[in-house]
């Protein structure tokens, strides 16, 4: 089963993803028959985004924004995924959409049987959900049906919920298509925000490797209905909400 992992080119987990990787590509840990084809690195480093961490630094969240742009001058300058990978004789691809014709083509030219899609916030349409022969599976930081939209696990921590995250088919729709798995991450003590997605990192390496057994032993047919009578619709806080957080001792 030949499949291609999809990413951000920066994100909010401290390593960037690179133990998530290392663990993904070790053919040791992987079952018999699975073949990681290529890393593939969504586009997310901009003097934009760079300038809008710097103005949240001025509101007083610190953490956050200063690993996305650690993680962005990282992406720049020396990838160690991209090392990694190379090592491997793994492709890493770069495109600024997943949707954009140019990784169309070249995600077609692989024939990938499976996508897996790791914190990006691409929506991905039609034409590239018809690509693999299996299809493509979205790892969500949410505990689904619920949960869906963006800082799912924020709002959770904050809120005093179950946080984790969620496996599942993808479709046209945010946040759709049916669950594969639901796994909650120990986040007793955590104080700081920016811990969770490294904690998270560290259960969703096994759980992705578990959905490739499971997938090569039963397909498609693993899953069951994304059906809730009442979805937590959650979005990135503004700064009314960011104070909130910061007055209950939680750190950002």
């Amino acid at each position: 089963m030949k499949i291609i992992l999809v990413t951000s080119e920066a994100n909010y987990v401290k390593d960037n993803y690179l133990s998530l990787v290392k663990k993904l590509t070790d053919r040791k840990e992987l079952p018999d028959g699975v073949e990681i084809s290529a890393l593939v690195l969504i586009k997310t480093v901009s003097l934009k985004l760079f300038l809008k961490m710097c103005a949240l630094m001025l509101t007083g969240v610190f953490y956050l924004p200063f690993t996305l742009i650690k993680n962005m001058f990282n992406s720049l300058f020396f990838d160690p995924r991209v090392k990694h990978c190379e090592s491997l004789g793994i492709p890493v691809l770069k495109f600024e959409n997943i949707n954009g014709g140019e990784a169309i083509e070249k995600l077609r030219e692989l024939s990938p049987e499976l996508i897996v899609n790791i914190r990006t916030r691409n929506i991905y349409k039609k034409e590239i959900l018809s690509l693999p022969k299996i299809g493509c599976v979205n790892l969500h930081h949410g505990i689904l049906p619920e949960n869906r939209g963006t800082m799912c696990d924020l709002w959770a921590w904050y809120e005093g919920r179950p946080v984790g995250f969620s496996l599942h088919w993808m479709n046209e729709k945010i946040d759709d298509g049916n669950i594969i798995e639901v796994c909650s991450v120990n986040v007793e003590g955590v104080d700081n925000y920016i811990e969770i997605p490294m904690l998270s990192s560290s259960v969703e390496a096994k759980a992705v490797i578990d959905l490739f057994s499971k997938i090569l032993k039963d397909g498609k047919n693993i899953g069951k209905p994304n059906i809730c009578e009442k979805v937590n619709y959650t979005r990135n806080p503004n700064y009314r909400e960011i104070r909130a957080i910061k007055a209950r001792g939680l750190k950002l």
